[in-house]
């Protein structure tokens, strides 16, 4: 896919690619490499989420080692593997953020034959992020046990469009964050 700077040359070059809506403006774009994007069809903003169909594309910034990495079998967020599922959408765009939900470890039963030789005993290790139209990462990966919930909370306190409007794009991710925190407890 051709990209000037940040945005799509040609729109109609998409055509060729495998594309998947993702809610409102936002399309997942598969190319024969298995490099993936998100674009925003509205501004012809896109991002690169995936190099090579196993490598995610996010900042340090973009992904919370604190509360992942005493996590079991973490190590996949800092390697930026994606091994067991393809990154994708929790639930599609809609007011504006959509959220993203990438495994780092499946469970156990993943690793079992037939008769359950093979099994481990761990859980299924999911992150989640909320990403903007405008393809910036507002809450970075993280675990978050209601994914629902927190959409919910972040779509009634419209944090992405109040703090975007009042303190620009570059500041939302950290203001969004503090006070989603803050919000939870």
């Amino acid at each position: 896919m051709k990209l000037n700077g940040d945005y799509v040359q040609d729109m109609a070059e998409l055509l060729q690619y495998d594309c998947y809506p993702w809610g409102e403006n936002l399309l997942h774009v598969v190319e024969p490499n298995k490099d993936e994007y998100v674009v925003n069809t509205a501004t012809g903003k896109a991002r690169k989420i995936v190099e090579a169909r196993y490598k995610a594309c996010f900042s340090d910034d973009e992904i919370d080692f604190a509360t992942i990495d005493p996590m079991q079998n973490s190590h996949n967020a800092r390697l930026r593997n994606i091994n067991y599922s393809p990154l994708n959408r929790w639930t599609d765009c809609k007011n504006g953020i959509i959220a993203l939900h990438w495994m780092l470890y499946p469970d156990g039963r993943y690793f079992a034959d037939e008769d359950g030789f093979g099994m481990e005993d761990n859980d299924e290790l999911t992150i989640v992020c909320i990403m903007n139209d405008n393809l910036e990462v507002i809450r970075p990966f993280t675990v978050v046990p209601d994914v629902k919930a927190l959409l919910a909370q972040m779509t009634n306190l419209g944090l992405w469009v109040k703090m975007q409007a009042v303190i620009g794009p570059h500041r939302l991710f950290y203001k969004g964050r503090e006070a989603v925190e803050s919000f939870q407890h």
